[in-house]
């Protein structure tokens, strides 16, 4: 019936677009900037041309490199630029009557000894923006990313986060939070770059130490095109050793104002962006708030019985100057509150106790950017980073709330970073920088009853980061990456680290690549576990984890790429890894923090040491079918292991051993009226992963001691069963040309087949049993957006 009324608004809205522009044609313009890839600066006289389309629509770039396409049709179109000593690079674009499309094509430089033969066959020297990284130094495991994309991928609430799932070797270990299992790795190994500077979880009831949580702050209406990488990574990366995601954010349209607005089920959000200046400057400016009240109105379950509440901002403003270099100022905030009244329902994974919890993070940044010469460059960029998670867990104890728990973390830091890049000639580029991050800590729980701190510290920290790389290409076919990473975190003496990273590119004729990577990685170790506390039968209290030091991985990584056709490619990994320094209990136990960070639960360890092993190995691949004629997918396997050993020398599975890891998204439009200017869609997700590992609960001991008792001797010696849910979106855009309005309404189904996949084993003390809490049930939501 629902689905009825949706259809029925979508052909009502095509009617009377149909009606008002019976005549009228909805074209766009296209226009922004052709860039060298590895210094940024732009690139004249590059002819720039709207592929397959009759007349044909072109233009050469100005000295700038800035260029402007008129009059491009409504809908997919592919774009491309060619010039002389450059490889041509072809671009895909959504193009909608509502908004300027404004882009950046970045272009890689020939190799000068090769120039004049490649000339000769420049139909085979075709770069495809979609198997291209943002940044040329990430030549294993590493995938772009863009608006575009992440935006077409179903992610419900988890937005960028989620989307990455759909790439072989990345799973979501829970649906109500992001936490993204990279590789069988904990998700505390996964890192956030924001403009270059790190932030360990963007999100939305963060908790200091995790790096996923329930609602991005990031918003995928910013974003500009990205990587994400997940192993042997380059030496830019520091303090991460599961997966990196870098993240830039678009500039606005410095030509004229525009604007977009959504409302659904949970939320509604404002985009606006413009000139605010002459001479190039601009603005953009997302700010999103959530309405989960109106759930509870229809009746609609998100999994817990609780309302959510946040709000986010996020803005970026750029300002190019002839003489002093390039300005940018950047910023992401968010606060949120979550209020969770007692309730026995086993079906509420949050609420099996009372608590309040309310979070704050602001980050934001100024940077620089001076090109001394066309291929010498320096940026620099100062940030300031505030978080803020104050929780409160109470009990009832003869029908009164008493105080249980509760937990502030506070932590602000400000930072300096400068990156010095200079590329000698087409073969040889060499880039390094250092940065410096001041961290003050003011950390404390307590277990209120009892009157004991669970957690303590207040002090100042600094973690330094220094690293330097070099890409030499002996010709267009073989290229060679090198550098190092060293870091410093002042907690103890055993956390510094000199990483050595290297990388082979081979590029086997005309359509395969095959990249091989070592490196060397590793991150502090998280807030939440270094500065926890227990108190001793003198009263004192033992702090011993501040001796832990960093969690190292050794990985390599084979890769292999290939171009079968033009709108289809197959990107494949082998790897393996070895971990060292992860925490595990001084005493002989199956206890590591190679398990610990997916979860909301608090590890209460302390007398831990850096002496725990783990290992994991795996093979991915993953077939694209690039967006043409009105058809995408994307089918991704991983087969992947992981194990760990604690302080008793035994080697198990982990937490995180999936075993195996499958997703296949797809979606087909059709252009609808008498213009084909509108378009009705549709699209279509499947994730499914062998059942991660758990320690079962002895369910006799936990009757006589009347709460929960796992059976330790069997650490995750059970499996949950296989994991599978289906999301499907049905969706309309309607373009009005004369105006310049587009209209977008979408129906998003999540485990539109309402699979129950378990989440957590309980004990119900009350009834004496043990319960499942489900992951997400089904769980529909409806979308309009309009921009103008």
């Amino acid at each position: 019936m629902k689905l009825g009324i949706i259809l029925t608004l979508f052909l009502f809205m095509n009617t009377l677009c149909a009606q008002k522009d019976k005549e009228a044609v909805a074209l766009q313009t296209v226009r922004g900037a052709v860039v060298d890839q590895v210094t940024g600066k732009g690139l004249p006289n590059i002819l720039v041309e709207l592929l397959n389309y009759t007349p044909r629509i072109a233009t050469i770039s100005g000295e700038d490199g800035s260029f402007q396409l008129e009059n491009v049709p409504i809908g997919y179109q592919r774009i491309r630029a060619n010039g002389l000593n450059y490889y041509d690079i072809v671009y895909t674009e959504l193009v909608i009557a509502g908004k300027q499309s404004v882009i950046q094509l970045k272009m890689e430089e020939e190799v000068d000894i090769e120039v004049a033969t490649i000339q000769s066959n420049r139909g085979s020297r075709i770069r495809n923006a979609k198997m291209m990284t943002i940044d040329e130094m990430n030549v294993v495991s590493a995938r772009p990313f863009n608006i575009e994309e992440t935006n077409r991928f179903i992610t419900g609430f988890g937005g960028l986060g989620k989307a990455v799932t759909n790439y072989p070797g990345l799973l979501n270990a829970d649906d109500q939070q992001t936490y993204i299992v990279s590789r069988g790795y904990s998700p505390n190994g996964v890192q956030w770059m924001v403009e270059g500077v790190p932030i360990d979880n963007p999100n939305h009831f963060a908790a200091m130490g995790n790096t996923g949580a329930a609602f991005p702050i990031l918003n995928n209406n910013l974003l500009a095109s990205s990587d994400f990488v997940n192993g042997a990574f380059s030496a830019r990366y520091g303090n991460v050793y599961a997966g990196m995601f870098d993240v830039n954010m678009r500039k606005g349209n410095n030509e004229r104002h525009e604007f977009s607005a959504q409302i659904n089920l949970f939320g509604a959000e404002f985009v606006a962006e413009g000139p605010f200046k002459k001479k190039g400057a601009s603005y953009t400016l997302a700010v999103r708030g959530s309405i989960f009240g109106l759930l509870d109105q229809i009746g609609l379950s998100i999994g817990t019985s609780a309302t959510p509440s946040y709000n986010d901002v996020n803005f970026k403003i750029d300002i190019p100057t002839k003489k002093a270099g390039h300005f940018s100022f950047f910023g992401i905030g968010g606060i949120s509150n979550l209020d969770v009244t007692l309730d026995s329902s086993a079906a509420d994974v949050f609420a099996d106790e009372n608590y309040t919890l309310n979070t704050y993070l602001g980050l934001v940044g100024f940077t620089h950017l001076k090109r001394f010469d066309n291929d010498f460059s320096l940026k620099t960029t100062l940030s300031y980073l505030i978080e803020d998670y104050d929780l409160k867990t109470d009990t009832v104890l003869l029908g009164q709330r008493v105080r249980e728990f509760s937990v502030r973390n506070f932590r602000q830091r400000a930072g300096l970073s400068s990156i010095l890049s200079k590329k000698f000639n087409s073969q040889f580029v060499l880039r390094g920088g250092v940065s410096g991050y001041l961290h003050f800590i003011d950390v404390k729980g307590e277990w209120n009853r009892r009157n004991e701190l669970y957690s303590q510290a207040k002090e100042i920290q600094v973690l330094a980061n220094a690293f330097v790389e070099a890409r030499y290409k002996f010709s267009s076919t073989f290229s060679f990456v090198l550098g190092v990473q060293g870091m410093y975190w002042s907690l103890n003496k055993n956390s510094w680290s000199v990483e050595p990273r290297v990388a082979l590119d081979w590029r086997i004729g005309k359509r395969h690549r095959l990249s091989l990577g070592y490196g060397w990685s590793s991150k502090i170790e998280s807030f939440a576990i270094a500065f926890l506390v227990e108190k001793q039968n003198d009263g004192s209290y033992n702090n011993s984890n501040r001796q832990l030091g960093l969690n190292r991985s050794h990985q390599v990584v084979l890769s292999y790429d290939a171009s079968l056709t033009r709108v289809l490619g197959i990107k494949a990994n082998a790897y393996a890894a070895y971990s060292t320094n992860l925490g595990v209990d001084r005493f002989s136990s199956s206890f590591s923090l190679a398990n610990h960070g997916a979860y909301d639960e608090y590890v209460s360890y302390v007398n831990l040491v850096s002496e725990g092993l783990g290992f994991n190995y795996g093979v991915e691949v993953s077939i694209e079918k690039f967006f043409s004629e009105g058809f995408y997918g994307l089918l991704s396997s991983a087969y992947q292991r992981s194990f760990y050993q604690g302080s008793d020398k035994v080697w198990r599975n982990s937490a995180f051993d999936a075993q195996h890891v499958t997703s296949l998204v797809m979606g087909k439009e059709f252009k609808i009226g008498k213009k084909k200017q509108n378009v009705i869609y549709g699209d279509f997700r499947f994730n499914m992963h062998g059942g991660l590992p758990y320690t079962p609960i002895d369910l006799d001991a936990s009757i006589l001691a009347g709460k929960e008792v796992l059976q330790v001797d069997k650490p995750y010696s059970e499996r949950f069963d296989l994991y599978k849910v289906i999301d499907v979106r049905v969706g309309a855009r309607f373009n009005h040309p004369r105006k310049r309005i587009s209209h977008h309404f979408y129906v998003v189904l999540q485990n539109v087949a309402d699979f129950e996949n378990a989440y957590v084993f309980k004990y119900d003390a009350a009834n004496e049993k043990i319960v499942t809490a489900q992951q997400f049930p089904f769980l529909p939501n409806l979308v309009y957006q309009l921009f103008f």
